[in-house]
């Protein structure tokens, strides 16, 4: 307990000694903000500078800069680490309600007096295969919203990204945002029609002599499928794995291997595309939700945009099967 007491009998007499009522009396300028909320939830300065592109030199001088307006310490500088100090704790929890309230306001300002746009982020073949081809049908209804979407697997941080909404599937549970259920997920396995007549599939043994095709971050992957076969692997001659659900399924159609496909986005596919299913669906345990941040300035828009998504999706499902 002693080198703790000592730390902080070190931080009163630094505050003492540095505290001016002048200062005291007067708020630090904004600016300086960003730099200390990214520095005290990363607990680094160097991966601070990286997210804010700054260089560390300069995040430690806007700290130094903090410190000296509060009159206080807000980070202790170890050898390899920095912590927070109880002042900088405190503070942090300031400076991220403050820059929160700062963004929420922006956001809602512009959705009342300029002309609102939607950011929404979805997986490069959902953005593509569903969404794209009927954008026009939104843009009928709602022509006054600028749609910017962003066709990404990547995990959104909707605290930093510029992302208002995001399609994904999962459980629903993310904790902090809103997850409105869209539809109901299964998984079909695809192969084009030239490489099953060469190699048959009959069962999922037959995929030992198969290459198993996986888009990178996908939930739905083949372990779900030998979860549900009570298999603790599946046996395969290899595996391929690329950036993105629709590179798995321009692979599959070139003949490289097997590869899953989710509907009810992939039922009309097989129509189109050159792939045949290779058994029926099996339903996955989870489910694809709209996700959002409450609270954002943009819920009506949202809204609008999840109702649309939804019977989109349900228009499409109940229109087709595989």
């Amino acid at each position: 307990m002693k080198p703790h007491l000592a730390s902080s009998d070190n931080e009163r007499r630094h505050t003492s000694s540095t505290t001016h009522p002048s200062r005291m009396q007067k708020p630090p300028p904004l600016q300086l903000l960003p730099a200390f909320e990214a520095a005290a939830r990363l607990l680094s300065f160097s991966k601070a500078a990286g997210e804010l592109h700054l260089t560390t030199a300069a995040i430690s001088q806007q700290i130094k800069q903090l410190e000296g307006h509060l009159g206080m310490p807000l980070f202790r500088r170890l050898t390899r680490r920095v912590e927070l100090t109880d002042a900088g704790s405190a503070f942090a929890e300031v400076v991220g309600q403050t820059l929160s309230t700062y963004r929420v306001g922006h956001a809602d300002l512009l959705h009342r007096y300029t002309r609102p746009v939607l950011r929404l982020s979805a997986s490069l073949f959902v953005a593509h295969e569903l969404l794209i081809p009927r954008l026009g049908e939104f843009q009928s209804t709602y022509p006054h919203v600028d749609v910017r979407l962003e066709a990404s697997m990547d995990l959104v941080d909707f605290e930093h990204d510029p992302v208002d909404a995001a399609i994904r599937l999962g459980s629903g549970n993310w904790p902090g945002l809103v997850a409105l259920p869209l539809c109901t997920c299964q998984a079909t396995l695809v192969a084009s029609p030239e490489l099953l007549r060469d190699k048959p599939i009959h069962n999922l043994a037959d995929l030992k002599q198969h290459t198993l095709i996986h888009p990178r971050q996908n939930h739905a992957d083949w372990d779900v499928v030998a979860r549900f076969a009570n298999l603790p692997r599946l046996e395969r001659q290899g595996d391929l794995i690329l950036d993105s659900d629709l590179a798995a399924l321009k692979a599959a159609e070139a003949g490289l291997g097997v590869t899953l496909i989710v509907t009810p986005t992939g039922a009309p596919l097989l129509r189109s595309r050159h792939l045949s299913a290779v058994m029926p669906p099996v339903t996955l345990p989870m489910q694809a939700y709209f996700v959002f941040r409450p609270n954002d300035g943009k819920e009506a828009l949202l809204m609008d945009a999840y109702n649309w998504i939804r019977q989109t999706i349900n228009n499409f499902a109940d229109s087709t099967t595989i």
